[in-house]
């Protein structure tokens, strides 16, 4: 075989390999809420929490719950039903009665409404987590695929030069082709270690990260009352620190942005908590902890909202 064909075998057979990463993109939208939610303001929690609570209040509900009430916007409520009570036992009769049960139901209906915004909030983010999931397992076959078909290449190049130092005839020409048979097996190994792997365009314009990581006094994404719990540091265990300043620190001390001033961390910043761009799979696996972390810091809310309905079951 004439060594200009031999040569040209291992060119093609290298450019095969190092052809560019191909690019896909993803919609986004579907995980969003499908018409925006609108909430009453008259159960929007009180900034002022102390100055909203009444002796009475004090003396009939633990801090705690009246706590949690206010971020559902029962506080007013609360106090209705005090009275409406108070009445009833001055007054007794069924008018009365009715009157304090009605009020009743209203207060059990906000709780209910706000651990359903809860559920729903909870299974936007889960759909997030798994869309990002799911585009990273996709990226990875790809990647794999990329990587195996650069370790058969390589093994086909290392073959060809091998039979090209066999064929050809004179010593120049077989060291030639044993020395660059040799340099592009070698090189096409290099690439499965350097390798910049397959990217997606992953937008995510309605971005919740974005608003956890700046740790934002109010929000339109989250609704008022969930927020008020992620955002006010009574909520927490430690009680120092909110929930969304805890879950960003971990973020960061386990390694998801563990240098968010680094000119990589920055980058790495704007591409998760901005309006999306190119990812990879690895940082799209980033994407999906977080945002599984963050869905389990919701989730948990549901926790003062039993609590509250078990005290206004029982005082």
């Amino acid at each position: 075989m004439p060594k200009r064909y031999l040569l040209a075998l291992l060119l093609a057979l290298a450019g095969c390999a190092t052809h560019p990463p191909s690019h896909v993109a993803v919609a986004a939208g579907y995980c969003d809420p499908p018409l925006p939610y609108r909430y009453d303001p008259a159960f929007t929690p009180q900034a002022d929490f102390a100055a909203a609570l009444s002796p009475a209040l004090l003396a009939r509900y633990p801090r705690r719950s009246l706590l949690t009430a206010n971020a559902v916007g029962l506080l007013p409520a609360l106090q209705t039903l005090l009275a409406l009570q108070e009445a009833a036992r001055q007054h007794p009769g069924p008018v009365a009665d009715l009157a304090a049960l009605r009020q009743q139901q209203l207060i059990a209906g906000q709780v209910a409404l706000v651990s359903s915004t809860v559920a729903s909030l909870a299974a936007e983010l889960d759909c997030e987590g798994e869309r990002a999931d799911q585009v990273a397992n996709y990226l990875k076959a790809l990647d794999d695929q990329r990587t195996q078909r650069l370790n058969v290449l390589s093994i086909s190049v290392g073959a060809a030069s091998g039979i090209g130092t066999t064929v050809i005839e004179n010593k120049p020409g077989q060291y030639a082709f044993g020395i660059g048979g040799g340099l592009l097996a070698a090189g096409l190994s290099l690439l499965t270690l350097r390798q910049n792997g397959h990217t997606v365009e992953f937008e995510h314009p309605r971005n919740l990260l974005g608003e956890v990581w700046a740790e934002k006094p109010a929000t339109d994404l989250f609704p008022p009352s969930v927020w008020y719990m992620l955002s006010n540091p009574a909520f927490s265990n430690s009680g120092q620190t909110s929930i969304i300043h805890n879950t960003r620190q971990r973020w960061q001390r386990y390694g998801q942005l563990d240098q968010p001033n680094s000119k990589q961390g920055k980058a790495l910043a704007s591409l998760l908590f901005g309006p999306g761009g190119q990812y990879s799979a690895d940082q799209l696996t980033v994407r999906a902890n977080m945002l599984n972390e963050l869905q389990s810091a919701v989730r948990l809310l549901n926790q003062e909202l039993q609590g509250l309905l078990v005290v206004l079951k029982t005082a």
